[in-house]
């Protein structure tokens, strides 16, 4: 009896708290007033509450990142600008759920040269896991293939570099703090391609933003990577000239690489499981005369042997960046068209020759490998390539990934970056308590391809466009990004990660195969039975 009138009080005065409590849409507003006092040179533009269910569209003119997101949760919208210097200016959005956080933090990169809050990827964070999530412009806005941004304008640049994704990383932490009142128990990086060199170039420079790195296909030696897939387009397959090959002469060979390299693993299923292993011979594809369809003269079989060779310096044959894997030629993405993708001539024209307008850049290969690329890799920040990376594997766990039939940037890049960890380190025997890599065979850049491409990763989404994860089943096993987050919190390590492939790309049409993923330098083995079940495979030494 006494202890109910004792309670009677305390209840009330409880519901009285829970009654002047604000609601998400006033803690979210209050966000105007409250940050700027808390953050320097904070320039807010928005903080609006969204009901559950809403289709977000971005209004204003963000050219690189306006894809419609649909069916998101409840959450408050918050975005600010960040006075970095007298002529720049990054932006940045942290969305954070008012109904479902997980009290995570997450931050996702960008692609290419893109500038630009990446609302799409910041859909799975928030919808599928509960992250607070955040995306920053990188300090500009552009489209991913456009490197004029940098024209005249060094502090951009250097936004670009690293500075805007440290500082959106420290704001949005703040930021969710103030909704919150509370801070977030993690943080962790997601990205893909340049969102994965974003990523490593972050954990290199600032060890403490992430407790744990997920970065697939990763963009890291920007210098090289600009300077390979110039070279590849403007020497090697050259527009117009005798030994340029076209769409129809890739499916071509496509189909020839696979017929000899598909069944190296004991099994014929449309995917070459170690490209590695794979030494076309494409002479039964030579015409025995003039050019015509279904053969290629012998100038094309030496374009295509070019293509896989690694790129080396012709004065001195030293090696600068690993060539293409076979495997990849049949995809309509493969990016050796014989036209540079813009990002790699804006590199050199406007941050390295500091070139004032819009102009073509253009360079002979000796100009370019012996002047250029050594003057860039002098000057530039942009590479994410420091191979000493114990502060943060000290603390926090990277998991990086990378498509064997990339199309885009060499899955070599990645296989280097690993093993100079690894030498940087001294060769540690337990390097994999904290570093672990995966490759997936038959995956193009960051998805697509012929294979199990489906886990979880980066900007992963299925046709079916319905704010679903691109994991067939939602756990450790099928999904990168839970498994990253086990392996931080609990100390579980992934090894294995089983990858989906859907009929037609869709997850309403269903499974098509699956397959196991292994950490390196495991490799996913068909040990029979069934093809299209991931219980028919092994991760294997």
């Amino acid at each position: 009896m006494f202890a109910g009138l004792l309670l009677q009080p305390l209840m009330l005065a409880l519901a009285g708290v829970a009654a002047a409590a604000p609601t998400s849409s006033a803690r979210c507003a209050s966000l105007w007033e409250t940050a700027p006092k808390h953050l320097a040179s904070l320039e807010v533009y928005v903080a609006q509450d969204y009901p559950e269910g809403t289709n977000f569209t971005e209004p204003t003119a963000i050219v690189g990142y306006n894809t419609p997101v649909p069916h998101l949760p409840a959450f408050c919208r918050f975005g600010a600008y960040v006075h970095t210097s007298n002529s720049s200016k990054t932006q940045f959005e942290v969305w954070l759920p008012t109904d479902s956080w997980n009290g995570r933090f997450a931050m996702v990169g960008n692609g290419g040269d893109a500038g630009g809050v990446n609302y799409p990827d910041m859909w799975g964070p928030i919808k599928n896991y509960g992250f607070a999530v955040a995306s920053t412009d990188a300090g500009h806005n552009g489209t991913s293939g456009d490197g004029t941004f940098a024209i005249s304008a060094p502090e951009v640049v250097r936004d670009f570099q690293d500075r805007a994704v440290h500082l959106t990383a420290v704001y949005s932490k703040q930021i969710i703090e103030l909704f919150y009142s509370d801070k977030p128990s993690t943080s962790y990086w997601f990205g893909c391609s340049s969102g994965g060199k974003q990523g490593l170039r972050d954990l290199q420079q600032y060890p403490e933003d992430f407790d744990g790195t997920l970065a697939g296909a990763a963009a890291q030696w920007w210098t090289h990577l600009n300077y390979a897939t110039y070279a590849v387009n403007a020497y090697i397959n050259v527009l117009n000239s005798t030994g340029f090959l076209a769409p129809a002469d890739y499916a071509l060979i496509g189909q020839e690489v696979l017929s000899q390299c598909d069944e190296l693993d004991g099994l014929k299923d449309g995917i070459i499981l170690d490209p590695r292993l794979c030494k076309p011979d494409l002479s039964s594809l030579v015409c025995a005369g003039a050019k015509q369809d279904g053969c290629l003269i012998k100038e094309q079989a030496d374009t295509m042997y070019e293509i896989w060779s690694n790129r080396t310096r012709e004065s001195t044959g030293e090696w600068l960046f690993p060539g293409f894997e076979p495997g990849a030629e049949a995809s309509p993405a493969f990016s050796v068209n014989g036209v540079p993708y813009g990002p790699a001539p804006d590199f050199f024209e406007y941050q390295i020759l500091n070139k004032t307008e819009i102009t073509t850049f253009n360079a002979s290969r000796s100009e370019l490998e012996d002047k250029l690329l050594p003057l860039a890799d002098e000057i530039d920040r942009t590479n994410a390539i420091d191979g000493y990376i114990a502060p943060y594997l000290k603390r926090g766990k990277l998991l990086t990934y990378v498509g064997m039939a990339d199309t885009l940037i060499p899955s070599g890049s990645t296989l280097w970056y690993y093993e100079h960890v690894r030498e940087s380190l001294g060769y540690p025997e337990d390097l994999d308590n904290a570093y672990r890599m995966f490759l997936v065979p038959g995956m193009n850049h960051c998805s697509g391809g012929t294979a199990a491409y489906n886990f979880g990763g980066p900007g992963q989404r299925d046709n079916s466009l319905n704010g679903t994860s691109a994991s067939a089943v939602f756990d450790r096993k099928h999904d990168m990004i839970l498994a990253l987050m086990d392996w931080v919190e609990n100390d579980i390590a992934p090894d294995v990660i089983i990858g989906s492939k859907y009929v037609q790309n869709d997850r309403r049409l269903g499974i098509e195969f699956q397959r196991k993923l292994c950490p390196y330098p495991q490799q996913g083995v068909y040990i029979g039975g069934d093809p299209n079940s991931a219980d028919s495979f092994e991760c294997k030494y």
